[in-house]
């Protein structure tokens, strides 16, 4: 709740009265949906060598907690590369 009063404490007069219409409405779970699909990589290609990744990739998840990342590499040797090169 921290965070929403946060960014809340941003919005002017007329930003929040709008954002309460769209709460209202419906929209903004739309809006939300279409935001997180912008960081969905259809096209995932190794970080490493660049060689595209299907299904069959490793994911690594990584990052402090609250700005996770995600990688997907084509093979272990890829992995293994990013990670020992993560820990220099």
């Amino acid at each position: 709740m921290e965070k929403i009063n946060k960014i809340l404490g941003k919005l002017s007069f007329e930003e929040l009265k709008e954002l309460k219409e769209t709460l209202q409405k419906g929209e903004a779970i739309e809006a939300i949906e279409e935001s997180l699909e912008r960081f969905k990589n259809s096209n995932k290609v190794c970080p490493v060598c660049n060689t595209p990744v299907g299904d069959e990739g490793f994911v690594l998840i990584f990052g402090p907690n609250g700005f996770k990342k995600k990688a997907t590499f084509d093979g272990t040797d890829c992995l293994e590369y990013f990670i020992y090169n993560m820990r220099k």
